[in-house]
Formats: C-alpha cells, sequence, structure tokens
C-alpha cells in the first residue's frame, strides 16, 4: 500500500511539472497579406546599422527601385537575374529598434530573367 502511494504522490508531481502543448496555431505569426515585388539583377551599397548591400524592390513595373533591408524569407538571390515575386508580408511585435517590423516570405517565384 505504501509503495502504491509514493507511486501517485511521484505521479502527481510529474504531472505537474510538464509544460502545456501548444498548437501550432498558436505559435503561428499572423497571417499577413501577399504583395508582388520586383528585385533588381544586382545588389547596392547600402547603409542600414552598417554599411552593407541591399536588394532593388519595386512593386510595380514601372516604380522607382527602393532599397530593400531586410530578407525575404525562402529567397536565394542570385545576381544578374531579375525577379518577380509574390510574397506574405506579415507584421511582426516587439521588434527592435532597428529591425524591421514587417516580415517577408516568399509565396511563388512568378518570374526569373536574365538581366
Amino acid at each position: 500500500m505504501k509503495n502504491k502511494s509514493l507511486a501517485l504522490l511521484l505521479l502527481a508531481g510529474l504531472t505537474g511539472c510538464s509544460q502545456p502543448s501548444t498548437s501550432p496555431e498558436a505559435s503561428a505569426p499572423a497571417a499577413g497579406k501577399n504583395e508582388t515585388l520586383y528585385v533588381n539583377s544586382r545588389l547596392v551599397d547600402c547603409v542600414g546599422v552598417a554599411p552593407m548591400k541591399c536588394m532593388q524592390v519595386r512593386q510595380s513595373p514601372d516604380a522607382q527601385w527602393e532599397l530593400f533591408y531586410t530578407q525575404i524569407e525562402g529567397f536565394e538571390f542570385t545576381p544578374g537575374y531579375r525577379y518577380k515575386l509574390q510574397v506574405n508580408v506579415s507584421e511582426l511585435e516587439n521588434v527592435p529598434a532597428d529591425a524591421s517590423s514587417l516580415r517577408y516570405v516568399l509565396v511563388k517565384q512568378l518570374e526569373k530573367t536574365k538581366a
């Protein structure tokens, strides 16, 4: 009887220490919106927190190129090619002051053409 009581006590103690499981939905970032980005064929010098190389992007074929200081998750840039990408853009919370508050994730590479 004493062994059963001890086993139940240990089991109750271990159960109380277990961490609650979280569903993937709870830890996933909020769904953002899809956008089309055009990426130029070369990296250019830019200054963020420190000097670095940035992509040049625009949101339409006739818009001006703009410096893009962050990364697109899932996208690997190859110099000498222009890209048309579909990306998902979502807002991040509690980011450092020197970081982007937007997260870019590649949804689909729509075009890749030699420059």
